[in-house]
């Protein structure tokens, strides 16, 4: 493999800056200041599916979605079939992700015996309404001290079972499970973060305690803005034009900790489905949305590079040293059919993002978005 040297704008520590990545004698690829070079992007929260769901997602195609977005590092969820709850199934899910040209890590499931966690010694752990309706609250507070003696922390799909209606899932349910999970944090001293959080209460709420991220989907698509019944259908599910603003807000004031896309394929079929199922494809955009909100001067580029790289790293437990993905300073509209992996339709279709990625670096390998791959 050919070995290749960067040379173009970058932004680094809060500044830009003329840089030069990799080594003395490779071959030089000169960008222009059309171009900027920002860190890679840390993405939290993904389903790259696979075990039992082949036919909606793999570990390759959602890794190549990843490069495709300039995302060099995931943590993904363990809602697989068999759901990853044990130590072992941890453990080979891990060893399959660590051959991914990215860096993979793995939030490990709810185990109904808690001396799983033991064997597993994850980094986190992700707990879903599921797991609160069959284990009940008692079972998660065990965990969430577990996790204190274990150094891991807590991930929250925070929406109490017992506020849902039938098919309904009322933003009660959300506020109600932050007031517990509130009360157990307290209790326990657990590190606890909450994943795709949906109200400004609920941001305003977990300051001091808890750390949150917001999605692409609930801050730019609302019930009046997304209404195809499949493609829109999300857990938690899109809230009123309204509320979407107001977390909006609280996003651009620095409130939100962190963004993270809940990336969640499923194909074309079982969306436009009489039942289709909660999820949306956006990891491939994800970067661009949010450097359209740069560009059109609703935030910052050290916004950008805190909310999706540096603090999702720490996290996560990556380095960010190494990594970066080069952008292309111009306006794109947004298509599915062009998006890497096999998820290739989205609520975004038509939306016009900023910022299109041509490549990413990540474990000593340049990825171009036209194919080509080079040694850094």
């Amino acid at each position: 493999m050919d070995c290749i040297r960067i040379e173009g704008r970058a932004y680094v520590g809060g500044r830009f800056a003329r840089v030069r990545l990799g080594r003395e004698g490779c071959k030089t690829v000169q960008f222009s200041n059309d171009y900027l070079i920002l860190p890679g992007m840390m993405d939290l929260h993904v389903h790259f599916r696979d075990w039992g769901f082949a036919h909606k997602e793999t570990l390759a195609g959602g890794a190549a979605a990843a490069l495709a977005g300039g995302v060099v590092a995931v943590g993904d969820m363990p809602n697989t079939r068999p759901h990853i709850k044990t130590a072992e199934l941890y453990r080979k899910r891990l060893e399959e992700g660590a051959s991914l040209p990215i860096i993979y890590k793995l939030h490990m499931g709810v185990p109904e015996d808690l001396a799983e966690l033991d064997a597993a010694k994850p980094g986190s752990v992700k707990v879903y309404p599921e797991d609160v309706e069959k284990y009940g609250w008692g079972h998660v507070e065990a965990l969430m001290r577990r996790c204190v003696s274990l150094g891991c922390v807590v991930v929250f799909h925070c929406e109490d079972p017992a506020y849902f209606r039938g098919a309904e899932r009322p933003p009660e349910a959300e506020l109600r499970c932050v007031e517990r999970v509130r009360l157990l944090a307290s209790l326990t001293g657990a590190r606890v973060h909450l994943t795709h959080v949906t109200l400004p209460q609920t941001v305003e709420m977990s300051r001091g305690w808890a750390s949150v991220d917001v999605t692409p989907h609930h801050l730019l698509l609302d019930v009046e803005n997304c209404r195809d019944p499949g493609l829109c259908l999300v857990n938690p599910r899109l809230k009123t034009p309204e509320v979407r603003k107001a977390l909006l807000a609280a996003f651009v004031a620095g409130l939100v900790d962190m963004y993270a896309t809940d990336h969640a394929p499923h194909t074309l079929e079982e969306k436009r489905s009489q039942s289709p199922p909660p999820g949306i494809c956006s990891i491939d955009i994800a970067l661009s949305l949010l450097l359209a909100l740069w560009r059109r001067g609703i935030i910052s580029l050290g916004d950008v590079v805190r909310l999706y790289s540096h603090r999702p790293a720490r996290l996560l437990g990556v380095d960010v040293e190494g990594t970066f993905a080069v952008v292309k300073l111009e306006e794109f509209k947004v298509r599915g059919e062009e998006f890497a992996g096999k998820c290739r339709q989205t609520p975004f279709e038509g939306f016009i993002a900023f910022g299109r990625v041509m490549a990413t670096a990540v474990k000593g390998r340049v990825y171009f978005r036209e194919g080509d791959v080079y040694s850094l």
